[in-house]
């Protein structure tokens, strides 16, 4: 089976190989991965000897964030770790650096040097290899990891089939199997099985993840229910004052209502846009924050509320002016979680377009209302979980969207109840961290 998927991969990229010139420079994302994740600029600094070093892969930036917790976990009870990060996309990759390196927020210069970097919660982060056989031996060979630590998703064959022929623990965390991603694994039920059960141990989040693995022929012995990392991810405790300082830079006034519209993507800012010319209406001092999932987009929303007569600005830019907008659209990567503290209500984006919908235990952290669309199936568990406790709403349409800001804006005790409900999820699930670690000791990984 290896043998076969091998040869479809190769004559995959023996295809795609004329069109790589064009890629490279007409993608900026593209090029500044694909020298990294052909291993051609892939330089990772050797282990040292007696020191054990871990492989930490996320895909993007949700599982980057999502990973977090168990990083600074390891960090504090090992801190002689080696831990080498890796991740497959730029925007992952820059989450990633922002989150685990002291210098924090610097670019490095064209990223040539970036998986040289040694400091703060990771020894060194750089990019995960295409799938292809001599990128994985390579980047592989470099990092000679004595396990491996995956995170939800982005298994492939040829690297899983390269860490079983070096012997090499590698363990899928925080790993979830939704209804639809079962359905294609039964189509090839054979080489799921295969597939799956060339992983160490499977660590998934609820009993109902692990029965859908099991579906699978899985040896049930190499499945655990570990929980959801993210009920354990960190929350920054901000006091009264650097709560104040923070409104203070919005021009926030005791009367002024917020919405933060977190991790959104194309279709919903005009959505947003709607609704908040609406509410405005209502709420003459209401201030809408939108973060876009990819803070490259800005430019373009910024473009259409500017076209719409909305007051509009970038947050970069807004704290070198004294004037107050009425929208503000976050730029910057890193920003969003800190940024619910201030807020009277969230919405969650990804969310009435299809794509799964993203975290809500941030806003939930600051005990806020949430509200989102009707598609959380990347988060499913918890949306389901912060509904049934009162503390979140879905809406169907734009005028849902509107209807249910106006009722909690204007309704003090709605946004209390809401937000203290929203806590009371957050602050009872935790755990899920430390019982992965624990694994990963029964494992003698650690």
């Amino acid at each position: 089976m290896i043998f076969f998927y091998k040869t479809i991969i190769t004559l995959l990229f023996i295809v795609v190989l004329p069109f790589l010139p064009f890629i490279y420079f007409f993608s900026k994302k593209r090029r500044a991965t694909l020298g990294f994740r052909f291993a051609l600029k892939a330089d990772f600094k050797p282990k040292q000897g007696g020191k054990k070093r871990i492989w930490v892969h996320a895909l993007s930036v949700g599982e980057v964030i999502s990973v977090l917790p168990l990083v600074k976990g390891l960090k504090e009870q090992y801190p002689d770790l080696d831990i080498v990060f890796t991740a497959s996309t730029k925007t992952g990759f820059d989450m990633a650096e922002q989150l685990f390196l002291k210098n924090r927020g610097l670019k490095n210069a064209g990223l040539e040097n970036a998986s040289l970097k040694n400091e703060g919660l990771v020894n060194q982060l750089g990019y995960f290899p295409f799938d292809l056989g001599f990128c994985v031996n390579k980047i592989s060979s470099q990092i000679d990891p004595d396990a491996v630590v995956l995170v939800e998703t982005d298994l492939w064959p040829n690297f899983l089939y390269e860490m079983k022929k070096r012997k090499t623990a590698v363990v899928l965390i925080n790993a979830r199997l939704s209804e639809r991603s079962l359905k294609g694994y039964l189509i090839f039920k054979k080489f799921s099985s295969m597939f799956f059960s060339s992983l160490t141990e499977i660590m998934a989040q609820t009993q109902l993840d692990k029965k859908r693995f099991q579906s699978l022929e899985i040896d049930e012995r190499k499945i655990s229910v570990a929980g959801n990392i993210k009920f354990d991810q960190i929350h920054e405790n901000m006091d009264e004052q650097t709560v104040k300082a923070m409104k203070d830079n919005f021009g926030i006034q005791k009367e002024t209502k917020v919405l933060i519209a977190g991790s959104t993507h194309e279709g919903e800012e005009k959505i947003l846009c709607k609704v908040y010319e609406k509410i405005k209406k209502k709420f003459p001092e209401f201030l809408m924050i939108i973060a876009p999932r990819d803070p490259k987009r800005c430019s373009v929303i910024l473009s259409y509320f500017l076209s719409q007569d909305v007051n509009a600005e970038f947050i970069s830019t807004m704290e070198k002016s004294n004037r107050r907008y009425g929208v503000v659209l976050v730029d910057r990567m890193g920003e969003l979680s800190r940024l619910y503290a201030i807020c009277d209500v969230a919405f969650i984006g990804g969310s009435m377009v299809r794509q799964g919908g993203h975290n809500p235990l941030e806003p939930a952290a600051f005990s806020k209302p949430v509200l989102f669309g009707a598609d959380m199936s990347d988060f499913l568990l918890i949306s389901n979980m912060l509904m049934e406790s009162g503390g979140a709403r879905r809406v169907e349409s734009e005028i849902q969207l509107e209807k249910e800001i106006e009722t909690i804006l204007e309704n003090n005790q709605i946004r209390q109840y809401m937000g203290s409900r929203n806590f009371e999820i957050f602050s009872k699930n935790s755990g899920a961290l430390q019982r992965t670690i624990e694994n990963m000791k029964r494992l003698n990984i650690l």
